[in-house]
């Protein structure tokens, strides 16, 4: 009965085509979206895996960028037990970048070659309280800089300096005259000030790779945060693996404070991205909708026009399951191939999409989504087809022959 279910289908490769066409193109979506869901999620979880210590900021406050807090709160944190280390820490967003503004910055992009991808690449000055991060055993840009960049990282000849450290992005970003990228010894102008570049890293992240690393003070300046002001504090603890307990305790003794580690970001942002992924597939069940609309009217065409056909085969003894297997097989098949074309396609749009983007972005479909959408795709042809195999195989036998032969 395959192979019978199997030829109906080639015998009208036109209605095959165009109903193959209306599921195949869903399927595409679904694992489109997911590869974009599966790739943010790598690429915070690449990024996550470079930051090994707690982010204090303050409660309720999405990121450093949006978080003030007391600068006094580090002799406090410092006294707690199993703390190694705290590094105060200034953030914001660059106001103006070699004359552009965030505005123009934004707008500048999404009008080039970046497209929507430019609105990552806003750039963040990081103020680093130099001799508090000289402690630090996992600080992130430091280890770029010795194992991936150019230059030196801050030290304390540039306490109170101009002296910066930028990305390969940034220096790329922002070229200088000649249109080459800027280089150490080069300089970059922030607001109405002239920065030294005495460093340059590399993370790979897209996250990371948009901040400029200056000296705390300056960025107080740049970013008009007064003395008694930070936006957090990064603390190492004696026993890394005990995180989530100076979290909790840093959380009790400083009320008004979130203290997190990176497993606990992860996890949340896992739990985002789990709900993003409810609302992608709600968005793409009305595409499967329209899919399994396609699939009933092919099947129903299907069904009309080979009355006598079953009328033939009900009088040869099949009987009504058989006329019901039949027609449903034939809904599956046509399920099946617009799984796998709907992954050939995903397939080639993501690799194809890959060589377009970068700063750690990939995406990526696993076997699991593979099967998913395979699996989706016959599910949605086998219910597609279940009203007209169930209006075929109800005919009698002798109706359906006079009926087919007008």
């Amino acid at each position: 009965m395959g192979i019978f279910a199997w030829r109906n289908l080639l015998t009208r490769p036109m209605r095959t085509l165009l109903a193959l066409i209306g599921l195949s193109i869903p399927i595409l979506g679904v694992l489109g979206l997911f590869s974009l869901s599966n790739g943010l999620r790598n690429m915070v979880g690449d990024t996550l895996s470079q930051i090994e210590g707690v982010m204090v900021i303050r409660e309720n406050a999405p990121s450093p960028v949006f978080s003030t807090l007391p600068a006094d709160l580090a002799a406090r944190i410092r006294k707690i037990p199993g703390v190694r280390s705290v590094a105060p820490e200034v953030w914001g967003l660059a106001p103006n970048v070699e004359g552009q503004g965030l505005l123009a910055r934004s707008v500048g992009g999404l009008m080039s070659k970046k497209g929507p991808g430019a609105l990552w690449d806003q750039t963040v000055i990081s103020g680093q309280d130099i001799p508090a991060h000289k402690n630090l055993k996992s600080a992130v840009f430091p280890r770029s800089v010795r194992e991936h960049g150019e230059g030196r990282f801050l030290d304390d000849r540039d306490r109170g300096s101009t002296n910066i450290v930028i990305s390969r992005k940034i220096a790329k970003n922002f070229p200088d005259a000649e249109g080459k990228p800027r280089q150490v010894g080069g300089t970059l102008k922030i607001s109405e000030t002239v920065f030294n570049i005495v460093g340059i890293y590399d993370t790979g992240s897209l996250l990371l790779d948009v901040v400029v690393v200056m000296d705390i003070e300056s960025a107080r300046k740049i970013l008009k945060m007064p003395a008694e002001l930070v936006s957090s504090m990064y603390v190492e603890a004696d026993n890394p693996p005990g995180y989530e307990a100076l979290c909790q305790t840093i959380e009790r003794d400083e009320p008004g404070v979130d203290a997190r580690s990176m497993n606990e970001v992860q996890a949340d942002f896992g739990s985002l991205m789990g709900e993003v992924d409810k609302l992608l597939m709600m968005t793409v069940s009305l595409a499967l909708l329209v899919g399994i609309v396609g699939i009933v009217n092919t099947m129903l065409m299907s069904t009309t026009e080979r009355f006598v056909e079953f009328g033939v085969l009900r009088t040869n003894g099949w009987s009504q399951t058989n006329i019901l297997s039949l027609v449903t097989l034939e809904s599956a098949f046509l399920g099946l191939l617009s799984g796998v074309v709907g992954c050939i396609l995903a397939l080639a749009g993501t690799s194809l999409a890959n060589q377009f983007i970068n700063g750690g972005l990939r995406l990526g479909i696993t076997p699991y989504s593979l099967a998913l959408g395979v699996g989706l795709s016959i599910v949605m042809g086998t219910l597609g087809g279940l009203y007209p195999a169930w209006r075929a195989a109800r005919m009698v036998p002798m109706e359906a022959i006079r009926l087919g032969s007008h």
